[in-house]
């Protein structure tokens, strides 16, 4: 799979990862609040059987023990246990299944002005859930009555049933993005197989009208040469408009071969070790020689770092920089600078012209992008996306600044020569 669709397949796969794995979630979240909810509800249907059932919570049951502090708490032989507790907390009778719960259940009932209802709470590691109510006994008073049922089973099969579920979540999750990978590389075939048919297509297309493109401009230099002199200045100026764009059209039927080529991995590099100061010394002075005196060009060379290159294709990089600074550029001054940072070897092409505006620089390197108007120059609108395609193939990047009406600066980086960018030059 061509690399341009890696990140197109990537955002895929997450989308559907992300998806899947929250529709899981949701169901694994449901499962698990629904068992909770349906064990605390037999729970609870439990505790209002036993509280029925047993008769020392009964007023007649409670009248009997006279207000008479209990001495001890005995171990209940039932599946429940109770406590009867006076309003300052004095426990009148109790039966427990957890030793020494009934100091948390009469601190509980000292703290609470009215604890009517289920409650569920924690003690030592151990876990219970019970109904505290308060009722009225003629010649005792008001006394409170808690009556439960130990839960600790059912709550280490409540998290056991959790890592289950966590188990199966990571699990299923596993599976989910190897099937989202399959996904969504299936779903990019129709896309890619559009887009290699389109790039076949200018492929194709820039080939074949290299030729009749190259018929014409010599067929208006002829006309222009040997009939030049009994043509009139109109006609002398449709010739050489025809001239100018049959170069024109030339310039980007070779852009559009390149870009198509380069998608194909195609498009021939011969890689060697580069000297960017003799280079962009070199450059420079050919460059300047073309200004108009309005633009002063100032280098600032200072390093001398070797890259892994085409010395061919770095040249039509820098170019390509140069000319734009100089198109956008009427008055002021072009900047050219070579340094090092880090392990790169940094190219550095600054202008005083008119500028980008913020919201057109995520996007200039788009094939045939057009900006603000007043960017709007000759030329084949595939300068910038070629200069990006030569800087990836040798491992680098594009870096921009800049402001409307004070200029721009682009940054080429270019790793400097290693055996790990040699090899990943040659391999792409």
């Amino acid at each position: 799979m061509m690399a341009m669709f890696k990140p197109i397949r990537k955002n895929l796969t997450i989308v559907y990862i992300l998806t899947f794995f929250l529709f899981l979630i949701f169901i694994l979240a449901v499962m698990y609040v629904t068992v909770q909810k349906v064990a605390e509800r037999e729970q609870a249907r439990e505790i209002r059987q036993y509280m029925k059932q047993e008769s020392a919570i009964s007023k007649s049951g409670i009248a009997r023990l006279k207000g008479k502090p209990a001495e001890k708490v005995k171990e209940a032989d039932h599946p429940y246990f109770y406590y009867i507790f006076k309003p300052d907390g004095t426990l009148l009778k109790g039966e427990e299944l957890i030793p020494g719960f009934h100091t948390k259940m009469k601190k509980f009932v000292t703290e609470k002005s009215s604890p009517s209802g289920m409650y569920e709470t924690e003690y030592k590691e151990r876990h219970a859930m019970y109904h505290a109510g308060m009722r009225t006994v003629p010649g005792i008073g008001r006394v409170y009555t808690v009556i439960g049922i130990e839960t600790t089973g059912a709550h280490l099969v409540l998290k056991k049933l959790l890592l289950l579920f966590l188990f199966l979540a990571a699990v299923f999750t596993g599976v989910l993005a190897l099937l989202s990978y399959f996904l969504a590389g299936k779903a990019i075939v129709p896309i890619q197989q559009a887009f290699d048919k389109q790039r076949k297509f200018v492929s194709d297309a820039s080939h074949e009208l290299r030729t009749p493109v190259s018929v014409f401009y010599s067929s208006a230099e002829l006309l222009e040469r040997e009939e030049g002199e009994n043509l009139s200045a109109f006609g002398r100026g449709i010739v050489a408009d025809l001239k100018t764009e049959a170069k024109l059209m030339a310039a980007m039927l070779d852009d559009l071969l390149f870009l198509a080529r380069s998608d194909q991995n195609v498009q021939p590099y011969r890689f060697e070790e580069v000297g960017l100061y003799d280079l962009c010394t070199s450059i420079a002075r050919r460059f300047q020689s073309g200004l108009p005196e309005e633009i002063l060009l100032v280098n600032n060379l200072q390093d001398c770092p070797v890259v892994w290159g085409d010395p061919t294709r770095l040249q039509e990089l820098v170019y390509i920089f140069l000319e734009n600074a100089r198109q956008y550029t009427e008055k002021g001054f072009i900047k050219l600078s070579l340094y090092k940072r880090g392990s790169f070897a940094a190219i550095e092409i600054a202008d005083s012209g008119i500028g980008i505006d913020a919201h057109d620089l995520p996007r200039i390197f788009e094939r045939f992008y057009r900006g603000d108007k007043a960017r709007v120059r000759d030329g084949t609108g595939l300068g910038l996306s070629i200069a990006e395609t030569i800087a990836k193939k040798h491992g680098g990047r594009i870096e921009v600044e800049s402001k409307p009406g004070e200029g721009t600066i682009f940054t080429i980086f270019i790793p400097l020569k290693s055996y790990g960018v040699m090899s990943r030059v040659k391999n792409k």
